[in-house]
């Protein structure tokens, strides 16, 4: 299933119906899911208001939608930027298939144990596919891939041992 399937079936449901009501100024600006077996279905769809400063994010697994709570929204800027769904060519498959070849073709010898897939519209990027692989030599690659036209614009790979907590 694909992200503008997901936020299709979100925006069509009852609960998000219900919610927008009573809460207008909310505006997509977030799709979230794990390339991973047990939660590959999984997608988190995020809306986010100016007037509150708030996030609140529609959990779709296997057609059963949960809302939750609003929490404080997590930005470097003074607000969230809208992602503009019309525009988004590149779907969670072919950002898949990207990554692929990025990590045969630049770090042949990493094996992934997990990916996050985010996507976003960051003011230095643009709407992206933000990317972040877990190997199994405990290092990171961060993957940027402009969700419109599927070019890669950023990559960079990061031991977790140098991470400072």
């Amino acid at each position: 299933m694909d992200f503008k399937h997901v936020v299709g079936l979100v925006e069509e449901s009852k609960e998000f119906k219900d919610f927008i009501k009573n809460n207008k100024e909310y505006y997509l600006v977030h799709v979230f899911s794990l390339l991973d077996s047990e939660h590959k279905d999984v997608w988190q769809i995020g809306y986010y208001s100016k007037d509150t400063d708030k996030l609140v994010v529609f959990e779709h697994n296997n057609d059963f939608i949960l809302i939750h709570p609003p929490e404080d929204a997590l930005k470097k800027e003074e607000y969230i930027k809208k992602l503009e769904l019309e525009e988004l060519e590149t779907s969670r498959g072919e950002a898949v298939d990207i990554c692929d070849a990025l990590l045969k073709e630049n770090y042949p010898h990493e094996s992934l144990t997990n990916a996050i897939f985010l996507l976003q519209n960051l003011p230095e990027f643009g709407q992206i596919w933000n990317i972040t692989i877990v190997t199994t030599t405990f290092s990171v690659i961060n993957v940027k891939i402009n969700a419109v036209n599927g070019k890669i614009l950023k990559h960079k790979k990061e031991n977790l041992m140098n991470w400072k907590v």
